[in-house]
């Protein structure tokens, strides 16, 4: 059994690895000066902003944001876990790894679920055999008439589960699992005379997750009566593993592993209802879809798929039970981050399977029609409202005032006012959201966020000169000539740190003014010279280290030559001998010399002294 991978392999294939090499599978890199640039492969560009440092092995797109090293690279492009990453990087670099033994503790506390494990993998592989036996036939009419072949049902492993009590614990046992493991897995249930098959008469739909097969979705097939069938009522439609040690469904998302790298590219997700709704989708070539596993979405599937997407997109119907959950999502997606909502509204009767049978334009079509959480609520709300007389355009848009009153956004509330409420209701904008106000304060519609929290007005810029780009805040040039100056230092050092000269030694933290500066040099001063990993490591957060990635990636600004660099670090210590000379004079002039002689002579002294320092720096005259 496979421990963890050892920490020296991981250091070694990073620096061993191309970066530019794995880039270069997904983007078309150019020469630019000392790194390398091309389209970003994670948003839309028409000029590209997205660098690769090789000598570092860095990258970073100045567009959206997105940096890191070769791993984050390929966990954020494949969906992949950090020990996945590692493990694709060795494949594709030829290097062999070493994985560190467990102790005996920690082996049995992982045998047993390796045993679950082994077991429901092996149920797979039975399975998958058994749909191509006499006794599967039926079932692969089934399929083939789905529109499924032989090809596609390998793609996604699809079995047969022999309409038998037990084949399947049969099976097991004589690959060597005990009744004890096979039950524990989910596998079958206790009977009075054993363990019973809970699988029997249906087509399989393995569920993948993360490390392999972990539970199945079993389907009856229409019209045929089964065998094993309870004596009590009809068998369901569909059934589902129950959960074990390997398998959770409400953090579980069915198509996940198949979809994770067209969600990461589209930057969004579509999220479906049925296991067939997903395999549809994927063979039209609409392959960021992703089904929940006979549960409603949780804050585990949210927190999963907000990984890899900011965008996640609901298949719902346009009803009341549509609305329902739309609502309940929308208050799961915002306690957990996600930052975009969306609602795919069917059209009555037809499902995303549907849908895809009409093959990748009618799937693009409908998606074209996408609305966010909000106006699809909207939209149902209003749907049908006697808009014809006046009272019935009043009831019509008090009834979105429950709604309307969970937005945070004052201006997010007046847009949805404006541009879809105030036109179905042929009324003014304006004294709708009076009234909304007015409801609001009386306590009529309270203003339950649904876990969705107010968000922040005004971001902290770090003095520099913000932009949106892509819905995500950039810093551009900062328009302070002394941040610029911060900015300056702190770049050359990153960039060039072989080259600083002596004096740079003679700079502390409060020759910087701004907080992200002094981060950043505390880290500098901390880390040896030029480790650009130890000095990402040392920093506070994931929002510093993408600064101080994007600084040490830029483009250069200054000459790299040991003069510019020393006019650069005097200038920087100048300034800060400067703000001191202008508080000593405040000082001075707040001192009246006849009554405190004695306090006047020290602070002009002082003030004096500070000058000389100011002019011997700039001068060269002090080291």
């Amino acid at each position: 059994m496979a421990g963890r991978i050892a920490q020296d392999d991981i250091q070694a294939l990073r620096e061993r690895a191309s970066i530019a090499a794995v880039v270069a599978e997904y983007t078309q890199l150019r020469k630019a000066g000392t790194t390398l640039k091309g389209l970003c492969p994670f948003h839309s560009e028409k000029s590209p902003s997205f660098t690769v440092d090789e000598g570092r092995s860095l990258y970073h797109c100045f567009g959206c944001g997105e940096g890191g090293d070769v791993y984050g690279f390929l966990q954020r492009i494949e969906g992949l876990t950090f020990p996945e990453a590692v493990e694709r990087l060795a494949r594709i670099s030829g290097y062999q790894l070493r994985y560190e033994e467990l102790s005996p503790g920690q082996k049995r506390a992982l045998g047993r679920k390796t045993r679950l494990s082994e077991a429901v993998e092996e149920t797979a592989r039975f399975f998958e055999r058994q749909l191509a036996e006499p006794e599967g036939e039926p079932a692969r009419g089934y399929l083939t008439g789905r529109g499924l072949d032989a090809e596609a049902a390998a793609h996604f492993r699809l079995g047969w589960a022999p309409d038998r009590w037990d084949a399947l614990v049969r099976h097991l046992s004589e690959q060597g699992f005990s009744d004890a493991e096979v039950v524990d897995a989910g596998l079958a249930t206790q009977g009075r005379r054993g363990p019973v098959d809970r699988f029997r008469g249906r087509v399989i739909f393995p569920i993948i997750g993360q490390s392999g097969v972990v539970a199945f979705g079993g389907r009856i097939l229409p019209d045929v009566e089964l065998r094993t069938a309870p004596r009590e009522g009809s068998p369901p439609k569909y059934i589902n593993s129950a959960e074990s040690a390997v398998y959770k469904k409400s953090e579980t998302l069915y198509g996940l592993n198949w979809a994770r790298p067209d969600i990461v590219r589209r930057e969004a997700v579509l999220v479906v209802e049925g296991y067939m709704d997903v395999i549809g989708l994927h063979l039209a070539g609409v392959r960021h879809a992703v089904a929940t596993c006979g549960t409603a979405l949780t804050a585990d599937h949210f927190r999963q798929l907000e990984r890899f997407a900011p965008k996640v997109v609901l298949a719902l119907d346009a009803d009341d039970a549509g609305y329902a959950a739309a609502d309940r999502a929308r208050g799961i997606a915002g306690e957990v981050g996600i930052r975009e909502l969306g609602v795919l509204p069917l059209p009555p009767g037809q499902d995303p399977a549907d849908l895809a049978a009409g093959g990748r334009e009618a799937v693009d079509e409908a998606l074209g029609g996408v609305q966010t959480a909000v106006e699809f609520q909207i939209t149902h709300l209003l749907r049908g409202a006697d808009t014809s007389t006046p009272e019935g355009s009043v009831h019509a848009y008090r009834r979105t005032f429950p709604l309307l009153a969970q937005l945070p956004d004052r201006f997010l509330r007046y847009t949805y006012i404006r541009d879809l409420l105030a036109p179905a209701v042929r009324l003014s904008a304006d004294r709708i959201e009076r009234e909304l106000d007015q409801a609001i304060a009386s306590g009529e519609a309270p203003q339950d966020h649904g876990g969705v929290a107010p968000r922040s007005q005004a971001p902290e810029a770090g003095g520099a000169n913000v932009t949106q780009i892509g819905g995500v805040e950039r810093a551009q040039g900062p328009r302070d000539p002394q941040l610029w100056l911060e900015r300056e230092a702190l770049r050359a050092a990153l960039q060039f740190p072989h080259l600083l000269p002596d004096e740079w030694a003679k700079v502390t933290a409060e020759d910087f003014t701004h907080p992200t500066s002094r981060s950043l040099f505390a880290a500098l001063a901390e880390t040896a010279a030029g480790d650009l990993e130890a000095v990402l490591a040392a920093l506070p957060d994931d929002d510093a280290r993408a600064r101080v990635r994007a600084l040490a990636l830029s483009e250069r600004t200054i000459s790299p030559d040991e003069w510019h660099l020393l006019e650069l670090v005097r200038r920087l210590r100048g300034a800060a001998l400067q703000r001191e000379v202008d508080a000593a004079r405040v000082a001075v002039v707040d001192v009246n010399p006849r009554t405190d002689p004695e306090e006047y002579r020290s602070l002009t002294a002082r003030l004096a002294e500070l000058q000389r320092q100011r002019r011997d720096v700039l001068d060269g005259r002090q080291g």
